[in-house]
């Protein structure tokens, strides 16, 4: 079977660390991973400005460059790519600033295996590219969400995952077939395909939808955001049954009112189903930040997803 390649930058000075990563990477049975290794930030910067990467594996700690500063310098000068930051102590605040000055991970170098650095590179270039769709979309997106092309990329990725779900699955199960003793495994693997089949059919209706939308335009009113997100969950409990899920919405006021259109539950509801579907935790959780923005004298309301999984 073919390997995606994804091209990766480490910027390590430390030998033996970056021998590590690159031992880790082999390891990998998704994905071919074509590293480069620079040892200098400087050097780091040049060798991108040569080449093409997907994704940047940055230690703070360079000898030209030291702690956030590198971060910051390395945003400054690069617009355009995921970047993970590795360091050698786990330190919650330093990992919360490297985030918010634009990284998509933080791992420390000591408790880093093969699964969950493949893991936090994947979820990192997977989530670069759909920020990128959605920033070259975001005229459309304001004047009408359904002809953007947002939902129909994101259908394509969630179509994808359903048929290669349902082929592993079915895959698993002809092998599984073979050892009759062990009908618990089996069983489990008829529920994957069966969950993963509920799924292709929710995507195939919000299709239908989609084509009634790119000749009728859809009309805007006002919604509850509390009052929409609190059906969404229980909607969402509702299918995954088999997992715990803690939600918590944090909201300034009790009774946001937005006006928009019905597709924003569409949108919400595929949000809220990829962070259950993308979480390997006992429990999923996820807190929604509801926060008011004024952008260019017009009011909004932001919507913030966060969970405890990879990423």
């Amino acid at each position: 079977m073919n390997k995606e390649t994804i091209l990766v930058l480490l910027i390590e000075d430390n030998p033996g660390d970056a021998r590590l990563i690159q031992e880790l990477l082999k390891e990998s049975r998704r994905f071919y991973f074509n590293l480069t290794i620079q040892d200098t930030l400087s050097e780091g910067l040049e060798m991108f400005l040569k080449n093409k990467f997907d994704i940047i594996l940055l230690d703070l700690n360079l000898p030209d460059s030291f702690g956030l500063n590198t971060v910051s310098i390395i945003h400054e000068k690069i617009k355009d790519i995921p970047i993970i930051v590795l360091t050698g102590r786990a330190d919650e605040e330093l990992a919360l600033k490297s985030l918010k000055l634009g990284s998509q991970d933080y791992l420390v170098k000591g408790k880093i295996d093969s699964i969950l650095l493949e893991r936090s590179i994947s979820y990192a270039v997977e989530r670069h590219n759909v920020m990128k769709v959605l920033r070259s979309s975001e005229n459309k997106i304001r004047e009408a969400l359904y002809r953007s092309n947002f939902y129909k990329d994101l259908f394509i990725h969630d179509v994808n995952n359903i048929f290669q779900g349902i082929l592993s699955a079915t895959q698993l199960y002809n092998i599984q077939c073979e050892n009759s003793e062990d009908s618990k495994y089996t069983l489990d693997i008829t529920d994957i395909i069966e969950d993963q089949i509920k799924r292709g059919s929710k995507l195939i209706s919000n299709v239908q939808k989609l084509s009634q939308l790119e000749e009728i335009k859809m009309q805007s009113k006002p919604l509850s955001v509390q009052s929409f997100l609190l059906k969404s969950i229980k909607n969402l409990k509702s299918i995954y049954q088999n997992y715990i899920i803690n939600i918590q919405i944090n909201s300034p006021c009790v009774n946001l009112i937005v006006k928009t259109n019905e597709y924003l539950k569409e949108i919400i509801g595929n949000i809220l189903s990829n962070a259950v579907i993308h979480n390997d935790n006992p429990i999923v959780e996820i807190i929604i930040r509801i926060s008011e923005e004024n952008i260019h004298e017009i009011n909004y309301i932001k919507l913030e997803f966060i969970d405890n999984g990879i990423g």
